[in-house]
């Protein structure tokens, strides 16, 4: 089984400076930071001081992270994990004396009320840093402000913040690129959001355009939040509105970023990103490696072979395959890995690189 949390040759990797030496000349190259970051590698460890000590059964309430190999190992523990469509049938088939365990992501408020309402144990494993962003939306919803947020609408932490980001007398709007930004720029400047569509408006009624905060989903993509930021923050400045920017930035998430930034600025031949399909940063971490060089999205190193490579396409939800995948003898390919993708996986890529190149 994979180890969660060690891979001796990731270790070995990172002592050499994050340079793995493959066959015909080509080199692996590691970024300075990638993987677990430490909001990660916390609910985790939480999980497992949770399964050490229960008795009873243990119910997670959605994924832990997004990344299978993650996933399937607390369900070989015995962990029961609800999928996120299916958070209350919780209440039909769970005991209340049972262990209930919150994902890194967080809950919607109002389910996370009932959910502790029910229950007598429940462990939260909520990611300090989307903690920071719902106090500041929280903080901004009762000052009676509009909150921007920057994210995923289907993504369990957006949701989970857009559930704080609501006030009785506030509105809150999903911004989930930079195009949307543009239009809300527009709107501002028209004093209204008729345009927009109404499925990312919330609590419409109680919509101010003059006061404004802005806050964002801790995976996305650092310098697109500060895009998304300027853009708002100039239609603003010209109606004489307020705006008001969070100052809760995910560092881990702007560190894995910047480090997988310098690494392909400095010239690779090919790029692979590793972690789950259904993550977002490692879907972020594909964005900003697509501007450099070829990239490929893997699950696993299962996905790779001499003569072909399995690929996710995010945009299109579907994996294809592509043969003749590796750059030429002396190439240079650099190994991505998002924020939830473990050392093992890891580990796994690197080996079998050094067995088929």
């Amino acid at each position: 089984m994979t180890d969660l949390f060690h891979d001796r040759d990731v270790q070995n990797a990172r002592r050499q400076g994050g340079t793995v030496p493959l066959g015909g000349g080509r080199v692996l190259l590691l970024p300075r930071v990638g993987g677990f970051c430490r909001g990660v590698l916390a609910a985790l460890q939480r999980l497992e001081t949770v399964l050490a000590r229960a008795e009873r059964p243990v119910w997670l309430l959605g994924e832990i992270i997004h990344n299978d190999t993650v996933n399937d190992h607390f369900r070989g523990r015995g962990v029961h994990i609800l999928p996120e469509a299916q958070l209350e049938q919780i209440f039909g088939q769970a005991n209340p004396a049972d262990t209930f365990v919150i994902p890194a992501f967080g809950l919607e408020r109002d389910f996370e009320e009932r959910l502790r309402a029910f229950a007598a144990d429940v462990e939260d494993t909520t990611c300090d840093c989307v903690q920071s962003v719902w106090a500041f939306v929280e903080s901004q919803a009762a000052a009676g402000r509009t909150v921007l947020l920057h994210g995923k609408p289907s993504h369990p932490e957006t949701r989970a913040t857009l559930s704080r980001a609501l006030g009785p007398a506030n509105a809150a709007v999903l911004v989930p690129t930079l195009d949307h930004a543009r239009r809300i720029a527009a709107a501002i400047r028209a004093g209204s959001l008729a345009d927009y569509p109404a499925e990312l408006v919330h609590h419409p009624d109680r919509l101010d355009l003059r006061h404004l905060a802005v806050a964002n989903q801790t995976t996305m993509l650092f310098g697109e939040t500060r895009a998304i930021e300027a853009v708002i923050a100039d239609a603003v400045r010209a109606t004489g509105g307020e705006l008001v920017p969070a100052a809760t930035v995910c560092r881990a998430t702007q560190a894995r970023q910047d480090a997988a930034r310098d690494l392909c600025a400095a010239g690779v031949d090919l790029i692979l990103v590793l972690g789950g399909f259904s993550s977002s940063n490692t879907a972020q971490l594909l964005r900003l490696a697509q501007t450099y060089a070829p990239a490929y999205f893997v699950g696993t190193a299962e996905a790779l072979s001499p003569d072909r490579i399995r690929h996710y396409d995010p945009a299109s939800g579907t994996v294809a395959e592509t043969t003749a995948w590796l750059p030429p003898p002396g190439g240079r390919i650099a190994l991505l890995a998002g924020a939830s993708c473990p050392p093992g996986d890891i580990g796994d890529a690197i080996r079998a690189l050094r067995r088929i190149v």
